[in-house]
């Protein structure tokens, strides 16, 4: 289990890395040539890891359903 919960690190990558997941489909990132080299990636670059996590959380920004629901409150449909 991450003991850094309450901080914004890589520890997750670095303990896939160890075999040290919770759960298979984590570990599974490691079987495949192109997520391995991510984990790999994220686990030894902090900054690397921070460069992606923010593309990503803009790219999500910009989600606009298409038509579909997109949800304001997760624990409500409407």
């Amino acid at each position: 289990m991450d003991k850094s919960t309450t901080s914004f690190d890589n520890i997750y990558y670095k303990m896939l890395m160890q075999g040290k997941s919770l759960f298979s489909s984590d570990q599974a990132l490691l079987t495949t040539p192109s997520t391995k080299k991510l984990v790999v990636k994220y686990a030894s670059s902090m900054e690397e890891y921070k460069r992606a996590f923010v593309k990503s959380i803009i790219k999500m920004s910009s989600i606009s359903g298409n038509g579909n629901e997109v949800r304001l409150n997760c624990r409500r449909v409407r």
